[in-house]
């Protein structure tokens, strides 16, 4: 009777075959002659018969006799195969090393064959599971004979690669398994992507776009040229790097020069990636920036103050020295202007640092803390290292796109500017309404000219009107300008400015001394100290200092913060406006509180010296007989006298003494 193996193959054994009526040299002649095969080898009549191996018909029709039609017998496959999703996901995303998709088609064929090997997995386990329960070993060659064909029929439901050969079947799997995990890019066809089918090589590719890439711009059909030149031998072309000459050699087939036409060349150098390549080489790196590299999508934060930008702007109007630039400084979230620093000719780095100081004065005459961050320009800025050490964040701009200064300006430019007739347009603008108009005077174009100091003036009353008015975001900010926005608007965690470390890197500096432990000189100016205890910061027998310090408004110095090397020393206010009229009979009141202020702070300094007195000893000197012959001597007994006071110079700090009246009646 017919029996099914754990593969589903369906067997008979040699017993049955005899009791079907069949001989055992009828088996005997079938197996040696091939027209049967063994499904399994037995003793005592057990060897079993593959029935589907069995090739001659009357020996069939015998056994079908005996027991039944061999196609009713119930046959399942130990292979099943399902569609891996995973696989096609896989595929799908996969890209080749030039970053193109795998085609849709070969994306079927990879999963298809993915999910057969898969099925060729499952199959092997159930297998040698099954063998090792019987305590038997899964013979692999037969497998594999048998697993080839098994895929060969399973490529008409899911087509694939074609592979009979089992060797062939069982490296490919090996492959894809190894390491136990599916390996799916083993699958891939090692062509895909390279340069088999295509006529101008990578290699040609990257020569064909070297050649455009020089700095002489030239034309396509320039570079078809010289490419021609140099596989025929005629030019020399070679790495400007590297020193590497190239070989012509390498870039014919079959001893000779590929022949390519102007619109293959034209093609390959149009490639996007090509173009882009090389358009900062053949046009700069500000149109690169500007045309072809991706640019950020940002938005405004919530507070002003949060961030500055700065940049330098030449005015539309031609002043008879010349033209007039001007460096700004632009809150970002309120737009507000700061005063620039203007000047004739291209800015320079003191055109920078009187930017810098107009701002930082008039934050400080807004009372308003030190901004988070400055966005800038590279090309001055390059050179002032001491940013990030007054700045939490310091941005150097990559395009004048990605600079929120430029927008600012351009707001700015045709907002007011325009509207009081201060500004003139290109005369290539696209659109009219930018368009200049311009005058031709016996056949060449008259620009008007300006006296600088009436285009200056023009431009601050301009920025005195745009920071007034109401700011473009109303929803947000209603009814509030671009000075309320500023003032009320500006970030909580900022820190307050400190004049003493920021004058430092933007404040004028004058090399000085300290006078007498009391002053400093100052732009023929007398500056007290402060503070006493600045003198303890001084190095010994040193009394260099440099003073940092800016000018007011009226262009009056307050205040000098001073420096000893790396070392603050303290801050030195201007003496002029405490001095007293010295005649008793004209003074006022002011002058008497100023008297005031000069006794109180002499006082200070009589008190700070006598305080360090107190604490030194008062030492005598004598020699060791001394001291002996001073014990032996009974001391004499002497009256003590009261000292005058002011006996050493120096009165008596802790009375109640009214310096006021003392001074005045010491006059």
């Amino acid at each position: 009777m017919y029996q099914q193996l754990e593969d589903s193959t369906i067997v008979i054994t040699v017993n049955d075959w005899l009791r079907a009526g069949l001989s055992y040299n009828q088996y005997n002649h079938d197996l040696k002659g091939g027209f049967l095969k063994l499904a399994r080898r037995g003793i005592n009549g057990n060897s079993e018969i593959d029935v589907t191996s069995i090739r001659r018909p009357e020996r069939l029709r015998k056994i079908e006799a005996a027991y039944g039609k061999i196609e009713k017998a119930k046959k399942t496959s130990i292979f099943h195969v399902d569609i891996d999703t995973e696989a096609r996901d896989f595929y799908l995303t996969f890209t080749t090393a030039e970053g193109a998709p795998i085609d849709p088609q070969k994306v079927e064929e990879y999963t298809n064959q993915a999910s057969i090997l898969n099925a060729l997995k499952q199959g092997i386990e159930k297998q040698l599971a099954a063998r090792a329960r019987a305590g038997k070993r899964l013979k692999m060659g037969e497998f594999w004979k048998d697993a080839a064909q098994w895929y060969l029929e399973q490529i008409e439901d899911y087509p694939c690669k074609a592979i009979g050969n089992p060797r062939s079947l069982e490296r490919v799997f090996k492959a894809y398994i190894k390491g136990g995990r599916k390996n799916y890019e083993t699958l891939i066809h090692g062509n895909q992507g390279n340069d088999a089918a295509r006529k101008v090589s990578a290699r040609m590719e990257q020569l064909l776009v070297a050649l455009w890439r020089t700095y002489d711009k030239p034309f396509m059909n320039v570079v078809h040229e010289r490419y021609l030149e140099f596989v025929s031998g005629s030019r020399i072309v070679f790495d400007k790097v590297t020193g590497e000459q190239f070989d012509p050699k390498d870039f014919r087939y079959k001893g000779r020069a590929m022949e390519i036409s102007d619109a293959t060349v034209w093609n390959y150098l149009k490639d996007h990636v090509n173009e882009t390549a090389v358009y900062a080489d053949r046009n700069g790196n500000f149109d690169y920036v500007n045309k072809k590299r991706p640019k950020q999508k940002r938005k405004l934060g919530r507070y002003s103050l949060s961030k500055i930008s700065m940049d330098d702007v030449a005015l539309s109007r031609k002043s008879v020295r010349g033209w007039v630039y001007k460096y700004i400084s632009v809150d970002v979230l309120s737009g507000y202007w700061f005063r620039p620093a203007y000047v004739v000719g291209k800015p320079t780095l003191d055109t920078v640092y009187e930017a810098f100081r107009n701002m930082f004065i008039e934050l400080g005459e807004l009372g308003l803390p030190q901004p988070g961050e400055l966005e800038v320009e590279h090309a001055l800025m390059k050179h002032l290292d001491w940013l990030p050490e007054v700045f939490q964040h310091v941005r150097f701009a990559k395009s004048s796109t990605d600079k929120r200064a430029e927008h600012a300006i351009r707001a700015f430019k045709y907002g007011v500017s325009k509207k009081e007739g201060h500004t003139r347009g290109r005369w290539y603008a696209k659109h009219e309404a930018y368009r200049v108009v311009r005058n031709k005077v016996e056949g060449d174009f008259i620009e008007p000219e300006f006296q600088p100091q009436t285009i200056v003036a023009d431009d601050l009353a301009d920025i005195d009107k745009h920071n007034n008015e109401l700011h473009p975001l109303q929803k947000t900010y209603p009814g509030m300008t671009r000075r309320d926005v500023l003032i009320k608007h500006f970030n909580p965690t900022l820190k307050n400015i400190e004049p003493y470390y920021l004058y430092r890197f933007i404040g004028n500096e004058t090399e000085t001394s300290i006078n007498n432990n009391d002053y400093v000189q100052v732009q023929q100016m007398d500056f007290w100290l402060k503070d006493y205890t600045m003198l303890k910061r001084l190095k010994p027998n040193n009394r260099t200092v440099m003073a940092y310090w800016l000018p007011e408004a009226d262009g009056s110095i307050d205040k000098v913060y001073l420096y000893q090397g790396d070392t603050f020393i303290g801050e030195a206010y201007n003496s002029t406006k405490y001095e007293y009229n010295e005649f008793t009979i004209e003074r006022t009141e002011t002058d008497e509180a100023n008297m005031l202020h000069q006794n109180k702070r002499n006082a200070k300094f009589d008190k700070f010296i006598k305080e360090r007195r107190e604490e030194l000893p008062v030492v005598g000197f004598e020699t060791p007989e001394q001291q002996a012959d001073r014990a032996e001597v009974t001391p004499e007994v002497i009256d003590e006298t009261v000292q005058p006071k002011n006996y050493d110079g120096y009165d008596d700090l802790d009375e109640d003494i009214d310096w006021t009246s003392r001074a005045i009646n010491s006059l």
